[in-house]
Order: structure tokens, then C-alpha cells, then sequence
């Protein structure tokens, strides 16, 4: 992964200092090991008690300051991922985004974050036990080299068999996270159609036994094999360590390789060896399981990581949004080229269909779309990816499937209180909720109540274009006409321009000018009666 490159390359000299120390510290542990047999087991008069504590303490102090140095590297490049993986999704289009699905954005965001954490965690672990391993069989290789012979070799063995063992394990635990993507679409359509499902008991029980627990069922099942074979591998170790004990000891006495005291040596250096060695094996599916996160990561394919935010703080002067031969394309969906314009502070009605675009213009309109084909214009200026940010400062809207943020921002700044107050009481939401600290309370609101609570948001962000999507639709009727007779109205002297999908044929003839969505067409209605040529249209929809 390209961002493990550059960790590491920003990171050079303290990777090369966490290497010295973990070398050092490795060092003073096998000292400590040479020490035992060198001087305590064979100086039995005279046992330097003090010397030995000082090695201990030493050997304590660079083990503890290498493991908390790389912990603490690995907590900050956890950090570091979390928000570059975010950072990137906020930056990645709205079509790619929805190409790649909640439910695998969830996955990594939750489950492979958390893998790769616990692999880092037991990086240092795996680094320290290495060189470990190392440093001890540079003592074995002193003591007796026909002996550290055998040691390598028989170690060298349980290495493959453990490679082959591993590549069981990481083939078991990628079946088991390719799982984690349906479970997670799983719990998404659990949560989200939980209404229906307690409604049809049937449904509720085939999502329950056909969806879910099928997917939960081979999730646990490659788990279990994953775990078993893992298991396996730490106590064919653990045997094999012991059985080297045995035999190194048969061939040191039967062939004369060495003395009875350097094979007691070589032996107690072997189980010296066998918690460093147990630690570093078991470590390993934990790293596996961080390389598929990262993996995964990987393939979500999101746009490239910018440090910063693109914020604009100069006011946009603008007159006139235009479209010229705009077209897109989605699916099986084909919005053919459009030609129009918006000019700053009229109120503009789009009907149409279900199905006809006009949700998809919206997303166009709005800059989360970008066209297949022609332009979009803000004067004379194109708007491409480099002035996008500048379009988009313009513009608010509430979409059909809007999301409540509770801040009272006001582009780069908090709202002014008194705006605060005064759109709280015209939307007859003071009683309803309230801002402290420039946070809203959401309490339990009805779906009018929030959709006027996510205008509240949208207005406070004193944009000049409102966008709304079936605004009105969950508003009752006394709210409704209050919408279409006095807030658009008000907003309007405020001079907003404002963009709304709406078939409340009542309401029409506020509106500036009226557009039609038809099967994928986005045609402006024009004429002598338009409100009632627009009427006739809705009456016909169904």
C-alpha cells in the first residue's frame, strides 16, 4: 500500500533508531542468557548477585523503552490512517462513493482499521523476537557450531512448516473478511428496514436464516479453521522445541559434539529461544490479518489523500448558472444533453416523474455530479476540478435522503446567534429543539419536524442557492402552505435563488419559471398559462 511507503519514508531515521534499540535490547538478553551460563551456573562460590541485577535491570529498561516506542509509533500511525482513510472518502466523488457501497466502507472503516491496529500492536512484539532469535543463535553458533548446526536446521524446519501452515491461515481469514462486506449489508438493511421486518415475520425470518446467518455461518466456519491451523503451528513449535532439547542433548553425548555443560548450555539457550519464537509465530495470523485489511483498504480505490481542505473565504459574486449540452450517464439511466440557466434570485420548480431525472439534475446542479459530456457554467466561467469548491460555496440544498448534522456552521465560522434564534422560531422549532454551544439537541422529531430542522441547517449557512428535493412531501397541509406562502417568499427578497423538485400544483404560481423532467429531457414550460399547462402535467404523472 502506497501509504506504508510513505510512512516508512518519512520515518527512516526513527525506524533505524527503533532497530538500533530493539538490537541493543536484544543484545542485553542474550547477555543476560550468557551471563546465566557463563558465570552463575559455573561460578559457585563467588555468584556476583549484583552484577546480575544490574544486567537485568539494563536488559529491563531497553526491552520496556522499545516496546513503548513502538507502540507508541504504532498508536500514531493508526491515527494516521484513520484520518488519511477518511480524509480520503470525504474527498472521493459522490458516484464512487456509491459505487463502493456503505457496507464495504463501513467494513474498513470498523473492522480492517481495527486488524491493522492489532497487527502494529503486535509488530514490535514480532521485530523484538526476531532479533531475539538472532542474537541467540549467534551464541549457539559460539558455543558449538556443529550443534548450531542442527539447531538451524531443525528451527529452519519449523519455519516451513509454518509458511505452509500460514498460507492456510491467510486464505481462511481473507474467506472470512470477504464475509464482514454482507454481514455488514446484513446489519445496514436490518437497521434500516427493521419496521418491515417486524411487520412481515416471514421476510424477517428468511432475511434472518437465507441472508444473514449463512453469511455469519461461513464467516465463523473459516474463522474456526483459520484459529485451529494457528493452533496447530504454535504447538507443533512448542513440541519441536522441546524435542530439540532431547536431541541435541542424544547427539552431544552419543557423538561427542560437544561437552555435557555446553549441552545443558545449548539447552537452556533453546528454552530461552522457545518464548521469543512461540511469540513471534503467534503473532503471525494477527499480521496476516493486517495485510488483508490493508489489502482491502487498498482495493477500495479511493481518491488520492489532500492534507487540507479547499476553503474559500472571498464572497462569490455571480449572476447566472448555465448549462450547455450537459449530459450524464449512470447505470441504465441516461440524462440527455441540457440547455439552461438560472439566474441569482429566482425560484425555479422542477416536475416530473418518478424515474425522469430530475434528482440526478439535482446532484448535477449541485456539483456532486460531474458531466459525462458539455458544461456547466457559473458566467462565463467553467466550472471544472479546479474551481468546483468555488461553485459549490454557492449552493445549500436538502436532499430527499438528507442527514442531520447538529453544528450551526456558517461556512468557516459558527452562526450568528441571533440568525440562530430567528430561523428557529420561524420554523416553529423552538419549542422542539434548542443550540447550546453552537450544537442542536435532536430529540424524537417526525419527519416534517426534520426536514424543517435540516432547513434550519441549510439556511444558516446564508448560501445563495437553496436546493430542495420534495421538500414539502412529509409536511402537513397548515406547514405546507406556510412553506410555499412565506418562507420561500421571505427568502426570495432575501434574494436566494432557489431550486426546488416539488408537484404541489397548488403552489405553483409563486414559482419564476417552471421545468419539466421527462425521460431523461429537462425542458423549461413555456407559454401563455404555464401554472396550469404545469397542473395538467402533475394530474397526469400518476
Amino acid at each position: 500500500m502506497p501509504f506504508i511507503l510513505e510512512l516508512l519514508r518519512q520515518n527512516k531515521l526513527r525506524i533505524a533508531f527503533f532497530l538500533f534499540f530493539s538490537f541493543f535490547a536484544s543484545i542485553m538478553g542474550v547477555l543476560t542468557l550468557v551471563f546465566i551460563n557463563e558465570v552463575l551456573l559455573k561460578n559457585t562460590e563467588h555468584i556476583p548477585i549484583f552484577n546480575f541485577i544490574f544486567l537485568l535491570i539494563i536488559f529491563f529498561i531497553s526491552t520496556s523503552f522499545v516496546e513503548i516506542s513502538l507502540s507508541v509509533f504504532g498508536q500514531n500511525f493508526i491515527f494516521k490512517m484513520q484520518r488519511r482513510v477518511v480524509k480520503q472518502i470525504l474527498d472521493t466523488p459522490l458516484l464512487k462513493i456509491e459505487q463502493i457501497g456503505k457496507a464495504r466502507l463501513l467494513a474498513s472503516l470498523n473492522s480492517d482499521v481495527r486488524s491493522v491496529s492489532f497487527g502494529l500492536l503486535r509488530l514490535p512484539e514480532f521485530l523484538q523476537a526476531s532479533i531475539l532469535i538472532l542474537c541467540t543463535c549467534f551464541y549457539l553458533l559460539y558455543l558449538s557450531p556443529q550443534l548450531f548446526l542442527l539447531c538451524f536446521v531443525w528451527i529452519l524446519l519449523i519455519f516451513v512448516n509454518n509458511h505452509f501452515l500460514m498460507l492456510k491461515v491467510y486464505k481462511c481469514f481473507r474467506k472470512a473478511r470477504e464475509s464482514d462486506d454482507a454481514l455488514n449489508l446484513n446489519y445496514q438493511n436490518i437497521l434500516e428496514g427493521h419496521k418491515e421486518l417486524i411487520i412481515n415475520a416471514f421476510r424477517a425470518k428468511y432475511y434472518y436464516e437465507e441472508e444473514f446467518e449463512k453469511k455469519a455461518e461461513e464467516k465463523r466456519i473459516h474463522n474456526i479453521k483459520g484459529n485451529v491451523l494457528n493452533n496447530i503451528s504454535n504447538n507443533i513449535t512448542n513440541i519441536a522445541l522441546l524435542a530439540l532439547v532431547g536431541v541435541q542433548f542424544y547427539l552431544a553425548l552419543h557423538f561427542k559434539l560437544t561437552s555435557i555443560e555446553n549441552a545443558a548450555t545449548i539447552a537452556l539457550s533453546i528454552l530461552f529461544l522457545r518464548t521469543p519464537l512461540v511469540s513471534m509465530i503467534s503473532s503471525i495470523p494477527t499480521l496476516i490479518l493486517a495485510k488483508i485489511a490493508l489489502d482491502k483498504i487498498a482495493k477500495l480505490e479511493l481518491d488520492a489523500y489532500k492534507e487540507n481542505f479547499t476553503l474559500l473565504d472571498e464572497k462569490v459574486k455571480w449572476k447566472e448558472i448555465r448549462f450547455e449540452n450537459t449530459s450524464f450517464s449512470y447505470q441504465n439511466f441516461q440524462l440527455n444533453p441540457v440547455n439552461l440557466s438560472l439566474k441569482k434570485g429566482e425560484l425555479v420548480f422542477l416536475i416530473g416523474k418518478n424515474g425522469s431525472g430530475k434528482s440526478t439534475f439535482c446532484m448535477l446542479l449541485t456539483g456532486l455530479f460531474q458531466p459525462k459530456s458539455g458544461a456547466i457554467y457559473l458566467d462565463d466561467e467553467k466550472i471544472n476540478a479546479k474551481n468546483i469548491q468555488k461553485y459549490r460555496k454557492l449552493i445549500s440544498a436538502v436532499f430527499s435522503d438528507f442527514h442531520l448534522f447538529t453544528q450551526t456552521l456558517k461556512d468557516t465560522e459558527f452562526a450568528n446567534q441571533e440568525r440562530i434564534d430567528f430561523w428557529l422560531k420561524f420554523l416553529e422549532l423552538e419549542s422542539k429543539t434548542s443550540v447550546e454551544n453552537n450544537h442542536i439537541s435532536i430529540t424524537k422529531l417526525s419527519m416534517g419536524q426534520k426536514k424543517r430542522l435540516a432547513m434550519f441547517i441549510a439556511l444558516l449557512e446564508e448560501r445563495d442557492i437553496l436546493v430542495l428535493d420534495e421538500w414539502a412531501a412529509d409536511q402537513d397541509p397548515v406547514f405546507r402552505r406556510f412553506f410555499y406562502k412565506k418562507l420561500l417568499p421571505l427568502l426570495k427578497e432575501e434574494g436566494k435563488t432557489i431550486f426546488a423538485i416539488t408537484h404541489d400544483d397548488s403552489y405553483f404560481d409563486i414559482a419564476d419559471r417552471i421545468f419539466l423532467a421527462q425521460n431523461g429531457e429537462i425542458s423549461e414550460l413555456k407559454g401563455d398559462n404555464i401554472k396550469e399547462l404545469a397542473k395538467n402535467l402533475v394530474a397526469h404523472f400518476d
